[in-house]
């Protein structure tokens, strides 16, 4: 694994980073992938954790699928994974897991969800807490965008980000003038 800006092991890091009587662990850009993720979901001292930044760690859909299956990290509020390389299959992971139920914020910024991952979001019993949400520099698309505008489950966002992600003028349009978010206060489309 391509480490430049780090060579401690992830339990390291772990010992190294978590804050806040074990509330908020704070690893980006520490490049420790699936492995460390898998580390992360199944080591104990991150039974209370509710903030975890995992921006730009080469992380994939395995990693996240690992998350959404721990037994230890489910009371996730905050979820960082800029610049990694999750595509769809973990966008549909972290939808689909009763872990995320507190989630109020995620940021998938520059990763590789597609239609099907906006899909499984706009969809998602468990999202239905989250008020922040950057799908920005992704790949949705109109599909994706006619999803989120029509989803029944977040209408507690109040910030949705999605610029650059293959949105045409009409894909914008849907999603300007949806009802599905009555709290919306920021809608950065460009």
């Amino acid at each position: 694994m391509n480490k430049p800006f780090n060579d401690e092991p992830v339990d390291v890091l772990v010992k190294k980073y978590l804050r806040k009587n074990g509330t908020e662990l704070d690893l980006r850009i520490k490049y420790i992938g699936d492995e460390g993720v898998d580390y992360l979901a199944n080591c104990p001292d991150l039974i209370d954790l509710e903030v975890l930044n995992l921006e730009r760690n080469e992380i994939t859909d395995k990693g996240i699928q690992s998350l959404a299956s721990s037994t230890i990290i489910t009371n996730l509020k905050e979820l960082h994974l800029e610049r990694n390389e999750v595509g769809d299959a973990g966008a549909v992971a972290i939808a689909g897991s009763s872990n995320f139920s507190y989630l109020n914020f995620i940021n998938f910024w520059k990763n590789k969800v597609g239609a099907e991952g906006a899909k499984a979001i706009a969809s998602s019993t468990h999202l239905v807490n989250l008020k922040n949400l950057d799908l920005a520099q992704n790949n949705i698309g109109d599909e994706g965008a006619r999803a989120l505008a029509e989803s029944s489950t977040l209408g507690g966002l109040e910030y949705l980000e999605v610029f650059g992600s293959g949105l045409t003028e009409e894909g914008k349009k849907q999603l300007k003038e949806s009802n599905s978010f009555p709290k919306l206060q920021h809608l950065v489309l460009e």
